[in-house]
């Protein structure tokens, strides 16, 4: 069985330092679920709670709203994009049944 290759802490120092810039520069977004891995040590992911949080981080990033897609997700609505950071890959998204948005909004 082939053992996956994972990478020391080290090689997760430039995502690391990259997301803590960003949280100095927008300290007022909503927070996330953030995640990383050694797999892939110049990749993020962030899990947001409602589709208004993803709009302020997508207005943050100054991202177009044609690069967010849309698709369904067991029964629930999944909004994502992703973008580069400097030298990282940062993927956004959030999962959120419309209902329980609508109610919250």
């Amino acid at each position: 069985m082939n053992e996956i290759e994972r990478e020391a802490l080290g090689a997760q120092e430039v995502l690391l330092a990259t997301l803590a810039r960003f949280a100095q520069t927008h300290p007022d977004l909503p927070g996330g679920y953030i995640t990383t891995s050694s797999i892939t040590p110049t990749k993020a992911h962030v899990l947001l709670d409602t589709a208004s949080d993803l709009e302020a981080w997508r207005e943050a990033l100054h991202i177009d709203t044609n690069d967010v897609t849309l698709s369904a997700l067991n029964q629930r609505t999944k909004l994502e994009f992703t973008t580069q950071l400097g030298q990282s890959t940062v993927g956004i998204y959030a999962v959120f049944s419309l209902a329980t948005e609508a109610v919250s909004a």
